[in-house]
């Protein structure tokens, strides 16, 4: 196996030069850059990322934590995250916690013990504030954690946007669907900005929630079953997810309603699925949350002074699902 002098001999330099080279430092001219790449190729020499690190104390390493891969917001959120890694040579490490709350901490202690520089978390333990003792750059995404930079959408108008554009369309019994959110998450937000902007309106808004399993699970008909029953003379929905208004729109169609003649919807993410079902959403910004997520942590690392939180614009998408004067 090659070593770093059999490099340097065969490209007629020091071995000096060579780690220079490999480190990025110093001034070094582009002909004795070619010679040592040629001899790299020549000898087939690999540089011992392990000992280059050691040697920075960095290992270009960046540590995500995901709740889940399956839900299409966070697979798109994680693959804006890897290629911004990759951009900036750094490569990820992917976790998913499944919300759960030791998994996670596991995951975080993991990560700790792989050296990386830093990691980005999703997290949805309510105690996240604990990972601010450690000594260790991160980033928390879509969740406002004490003493850990944040970044977020701006769910709070998002939910403004959906009740404006279903009162505008003439909704007059407007119902916010979803899961049950607890007060320290973001998406929190999204709720009260629907229900303040219908109040600020004049317009009465209901809520229909229930837990993540219900929501996706085979038993989902039945749920909304009970939804109509329960609010007979609901003509609008703010679907607090893509996910969820896909499922709502079905099923309502299988029972015989079109939209948006005879209910109107409004999705939350802007994920494919809901252009493909012409579905009005209110579109985070979701591939800026991971590439800007990695610029604020990658600064962290760096030792710079960043926003304690950064929130990102969101955008309403009006489709087919709403009387909007601008469907596109």
């Amino acid at each position: 196996m090659a070593t770093i002098k059999d490099v340097a001999k065969l490209a007629g330099v020091s071995v000096t030069t060579v780690s220079r080279i490999l480190n990025n430092r110093g001034a070094i001219s582009e002909k004795t850059r070619r010679k040592v790449h040629k001899a790299m190729e020549e000898l087939d020499y690999m540089p011992n990322e392990v000992a280059r690190s050691l040697l920075k104390k960095r290992s270009n390493l960046i540590g995500v934590i995901v709740p889940y891969l399956d839900h299409p917001f966070f697979s798109r959120l994680t693959e804006a995250i890897e290629n911004a890694c990759y951009c900036n040579g750094y490569k990820m490490l992917l976790c998913t916690s499944g919300n759960n709350h030791d998994k996670e901490r596991e995951m975080v202690s993991m990560l700790r013990a792989n050296k990386v520089d830093g990691i980005l978390l999703c997290s949805r333990i309510e105690d996240a504030s604990i990972y601010a003792e450690y000594e260790l750059p991160m980033i928390s995404i879509e969740r406002t954690v004490e003493n850990i930079p944040s970044v977020c959408c701006d769910n709070y108008m998002g939910g403004v946007l959906a009740a404006q554009t279903l009162i505008k369309g003439g909704c007059k019994h407007p119902l916010l669907f979803g899961n049950t959110v607890v007060e320290y998450m973001p998406a929190k937000l999204r709720h009260l900005g629907f229900h303040d902007e219908c109040k600020r309106q004049g317009v009465e808004s209901y809520e229909f929630l229930l837990d993540r399993e219900d929501l996706f699970a085979e038993n989902f008909h039945r749920n909304l079953d009970k939804l109509i029953r329960k609010f007979p003379d609901v003509d609008g929905i703010f679907a607090t997810s893509d996910v969820l208004a896909v499922r709502a729109l079905k099923s309502l169609q299988d029972r015989g309603r079109s939209a948006p003649d005879d209910f109107q919807i409004v999705g939350f993410d802007g994920i494919d699925t809901s252009d493909y079902f012409n579905i009005t959403t209110i579109a985070q910004p979701i591939k800026q949350m991971g590439e800007f997520s990695v610029e604020m942590l990658i600064k962290r690392i760096n030792g710079k002074m960043i926003p304690n939180q950064s929130i990102l614009p969101v955008t309403l998408l009006s489709r087919r699902t709403t009387k909007n004067p601008n469907i596109r």
